[in-house]
């Protein structure tokens, strides 16, 4: 029976599911963030959940597991390009999250871009809330989609059902029909960044995304805008962000850790909530029983899903080359 350290915040209720789905398919240790050990031999598959880890993990060793799975898209404390860049398959769980942080993104654009909307922190029950009872509509504004991944996909269906047009930006083209079936149109970064009403981001942070907007790319947004990260928080510079919220020029809404740490505390004309847009009791049992899934198709000679892959800067003559700044990305 293939052997599972999963390094999680113990109280934290997917815990609990995941060790109900692991029972009798797979041997499971759990330890906290602050135990993270020196060495993983012993282990065929780290599957990591919300907690802070005590050290960042970017190479496993040779005899260490075969996959690292991840509870959500990202995590802070690992580095995904190294560990891929080290040979390492390393996995998040945006196959079964995407329509949940889809949803939750369009709550906070709808928060973000109302005139007498809720401001600052809020609980993911109140984003939810406002986005169930919206019956507006966003006819004839232009929603810019940063990342054509699984949640790129997922919010460009939103967005067009809402009556939006849809444009994206992404390192890679597309795979093949993708983009016509969703009927979004492929840009460059900096004609999305100033041609669209609402920006959303969903790519990874990697080495070419740190960060990924900095002011140069904040000026490009247009006055009254709404910019949407349900990704990484090190994807935008806070400071830079702190500073162009200040002068007004657009709103944004934020799916984050450490906001409240951040130059972005008491910021004007900003909602965010803690890294809390995918939390669910429904959604929680869709991960936990994905990633033990996938753990075993990994472990058994399948294909696992939600895989991190290497994405460089795109060639010459890719039209993304000048702009694209997107590594690794979920697909």
């Amino acid at each position: 029976m293939h052997s599972i350290l999963h390094i999680t915040d113990t109280a934290d209720p997917l815990a609990e599911k995941v060790l109900a789905r692991a029972e009798g398919r797979v041997e499971i240790e759990t330890i906290s963030g602050a135990d993270v050990p020196d060495s993983f031999d012993g282990f065929d598959a780290l599957l990591v959940g919300d907690a802070s880890l005590s050290r960042t993990l970017t190479d496993l060793g040779e005899s260490g597991p075969k996959i690292v799975q991840l509870t959500r898209g990202h995590h802070k404390n690992i580095d995904a390009a190294a560990l891929v860049a080290s040979g390492m398959t390393v996995a998040g769980a945006s196959p079964v999250l995407a329509p949940y942080v889809s949803r939750h993104a369009l709550g906070l654009a709808i928060a973000a871009s109302s005139q007498n909307g809720p401001h600052g922190e809020q609980p993911r029950s109140a984003i939810a809330d406002i986005q169930q009872n919206w019956n507006g509509s966003f006819a004839g504004k232009t929603v810019g989609i940063v990342g054509f991944g699984r949640v790129g996909m997922a919010m460009t269906a939103l967005w067009k059902m809402l009556g939006a047009t849809v444009i994206y930006a992404d390192v890679r083209t597309a795979p093949h029909g993708s983009a016509a079936v969703a009927g979004a149109r492929r840009t460059s970064l900096d004609q999305l960044l100033s041609k669209s009403d609402i920006v959303s981001l969903h790519v990874q942070w990697g080495p070419t995304s740190n960060p990924l907007l900095m002011e140069r790319e904040l000026r490009l947004l247009g006055r009254d805008s709404v910019l949407i990260n349900t990704a990484d928080a090190r994807l935008i510079d806070s400071e830079d962000l702190a500073s162009s919220l200040d002068s007004g020029n657009f709103k944004a809404g934020l799916d984050a850790e450490g906001v409240g740490d951040s130059p972005l505390a008491g910021a004007p004309n900003l909602v965010w909530t803690s890294f809390s847009g995918a939390r669910s009791e429904e959604a929680d049992g869709l991960v936990a029983e994905f990633a033990i899934a996938n753990i075993e198709a990994a472990l058994t000679g399948g294909k696992p899903d939600g895989v991190v892959e290497i994405v460089d800067y795109p060639p010459i003559g890719d039209p993304s080359f000048w702009s694209s700044k997107m590594s690794p990305r979920v697909v």
